[in-house]
C-alpha cells in the first residue's frame, strides 16, 4: 500500500454557460500540486496558497478530439483528462484492493462543482468509476487466465 493512506486531490473544471454569461472572473491558478486563491477585490499579491496531492488544471487548454474525448490542445497545456486523474487516483485504489486493502474514493464538493463528471463522466468522457470497473474486469480476467504451477 502507499505511504499515505489518505490523498486529496482538487480539480478547476471550465466555467459553465451561466458563468461564461455573467462574465465570472478565473481567481484560482495551479502550480504543481499548489493551488492559489485570489479575492477579486484584493491585489493579486494576497493570494491564499494551498497544496493538495494533486492539483488538477480542466479549466482550459483542452480540445475535443474526434472521438468526443477532451484531451490536452498542445504539449504545453496542463489540461488534465480524465484518464489522468484515474492514472493518478484509480489506480492505487484498485492496486490495495487487490492487495487486500479496504479501499474508497470520494468526491466532496459543491453543486455543480464537478463531482459527477470527475466520477462518472460524460459521453466518451468517462470517469474514474467506469474506468476502473474496466480496469477491475480486465485485471479479474488476467489472473484467472494466467496459471499458477507449483513444482516439488
Amino acid at each position: 500500500m502507499s505511504e499515505e493512506s489518505v490523498k486529496v486531490a482538487v480539480r478547476v473544471r471550465p466555467f459553465n454557460q451561466r458563468e461564461k454569461d455573467r462574465n465570472a472572473k478565473l481567481i484560482i491558478q495551479m502550480n504543481g500540486k499548489s493551488t492559489f486563491i485570489t479575492d477579486p477585490r484584493l491585489s493579486i499579491d494576497e493570494q491564499k496558497q494551498f497544496s493538495f496531492d494533486y492539483s488538477y488544471w480542466s479549466h482550459d487548454g483542452f480540445v475535443e478530439h474526434p472521438s468526443g474525448i477532451y484531451q490536452a490542445k498542445d504539449s504545453v497545456s496542463c489540461y488534465a483528462s480524465q484518464q489522468k486523474v484515474f492514472d493518478d487516483l484509480g489506480r492505487d485504489v484498485l492496486k490495495n484492493a487487490f492487495d487486500g486493502f479496504n479501499c474508497s474514493l470520494f468526491a466532496y464538493g459543491q453543486t455543480g462543482s464537478g463531482k459527477s463528471y470527475s466520477m462518472i463522466g460524460y459521453g466518451a468522457n468517462r470517469g474514474i468509476v467506469p474506468i476502473a470497473c474496466d480496469e477491475l474486469f480486465q485485471q479479474i480476467q488476467h489472473k484467472k487466465d494466467s496459471t499458477i504451477v507449483c513444482k516439488r
